[in-house]
């Protein structure tokens, strides 16, 4: 097996950021990417923004496989999830060609600097050896929390919380540590919605982006890459944020703590860095003689009409969810050994992820989510049954996540033979 890792600032111009009233960097944004060779390529690579369009998706994919030795279809572009970067916002939005030009630079940065990341990672492409290894962090916990109007999004709620963190860990030729790729179900949202005292909002990489710098500086030598994927976090959030939201007698309040979110942030992102460096320096490392695996599954699940402006979503014990078409959703998975990364576009709850890695053939499997896309969450029956946000909030119908974790049950089964 050989691999290679890399890093990439994502430079941000003054004038897309005034778009979404961002007014201050509070850390820079990156992008990150780990290569693998195994008998065929895989390009891991993670963006620190918070979600990312099919259509950009698949212009970085093709810019990447034009560039480098990787099928399209074994180029994983992820995000961190962070809740405080700039949207690639459609055009109907933004109307003004200014903004729309504005918006063509920012996603030519983007490129930029995702193949510019994925460039150090095959340019250091090297002999490497392989090792997994968990842990636990309690720094995430279930959001819906049940209001007298009905569940809305909260922190403490008392639904399932997946606290596990696993890391993957890659040494170089010499047994120095070249990467640590790690996954947990967090949804990096502890400055979603934060103004800052002055006005305007903060740009930052929220509790993941801390984490994978705390992992970087206190790991291995100049160039070592700590790469998070976000695991199955739809209703997974920090168990303490910057904004709390309410409401009583259907009306919302709302508190910021504005500043003191800065501090939340390098808290719980070092909390969860510390215990990614723990996790990393207990893993052995070893050979890999397995080739790279790769499997894809399309099917439909049921569709439902959503609420568009989300301003309109409010807690409610009855709500009318509205069929619609059925929806084309993709699982994808990548094996090496007894490891298994699946991915999926559509943010799942934790109740599937666990149930997957549970019922997994394979020993370590990664349930990783927003990959190759996004597309709004996909929650279980009892999301549906008691109205909480991420039934509400979804363009899937009641069934959609239980079909896709059948789906991808049997893609890893076949692939496991």
């Amino acid at each position: 097996m050989k691999a290679g890792a890399g890093k990439s600032e994502i430079i941000l111009a003054e004038e897309y950021l005034e778009i979404e009233d961002f007014a201050v960097i509070h850390r820079t944004l990156n992008a990150r990417a780990v290569v693998i060779q195994s008998g065929q390529t895989v390009v891991l690579l993670s963006l620190e923004i918070t979600s990312m369009p099919d259509e950009e998706t698949y212009a970085i994919r093709k810019k990447i496989a034009e560039n480098y030795p990787v099928e399209e279809d074994h180029v994983w572009v992820c995000v961190t999830h962070t809740f405080s970067a700039p949207h690639l916002l459609p055009d109907f939005i933004l109307k003004d060609p200014e903004r729309i030009a504005e918006k063509a630079k920012y996603r030519e940065e983007l490129i930029r600097a995702s193949l510019e990341a994925v460039g150090k990672g095959f340019a250091g492409l090297q002999n490497a050896t392989m090792g997994i290894g968990d842990g636990y962090s309690l720094i995430n916990c279930n959001r819906d929390v049940q209001l007298e109007d009905g569940w809305w999004v909260g922190t403490g709620g008392p639904g399932l919380c997946d606290h596990k963190v696993s890391v993957v860990r890659i040494n170089k030729e010499d047994g120095k540590p070249m990467a640590a790729v790690f996954h947990y179900g967090l949804q990096s949202s502890v400055l979603d919605g934060s103004a800052l005292s002055a006005g305007g909002k903060a740009v930052s990489p929220d509790v993941a982006g801390i984490a994978c710098d705390y992992v970087e500086k206190n790991t291995g030598d100049d160039g070592f890459v700590a790469l998070y994927l976000i695991g199955a976090a739809g209703d997974q959030a920090p168990v303490e944020k910057a904004v709390m939201e309410t409401f009583v007698r259907g009306e919302k309040i709302r508190t910021d703590r504005r500043e003191e979110g800065f501090g939340i942030c390098e808290k719980l992102g070092n909390s969860l860095g510390e215990t990614v460096c723990q996790i990393t320096g207990q893993i052995t490392c070893e050979e890999m003689m397995q080739e790279l695996e790769f499997g894809k599954t399309e099917f439909l699940v049921p569709g439902k009409e959503m609420e568009r402006e989300l301003k309109k979503l409010h807690p409610m014990k009855t709500p009318e969810y509205i069929p619609a078409k059925d929806k084309v959703t993709t699982v994808e998975a990548i094996c090496l050994g007894n490891l298994a990364l699946v991915g999926v576009k559509p943010e799942l709850n934790c109740k599937s992820g666990i149930a997957l890695r549970t019922f997994s053939p394979y020993r370590h499997t990664l349930v990783c989510t927003m990959v190759n896309g996004g597309a709004k969450y996909m929650a279980e029956r009892d999301a549906y049954d008691n109205s909480k946000y991420e039934a509400m909030n979804s363009p899937f119908g009641n069934g959609a996540a239980e079909i896709l974790l059948r789906k991808a049950l049997g893609l890893l089964e076949e692939m496991k033979g």
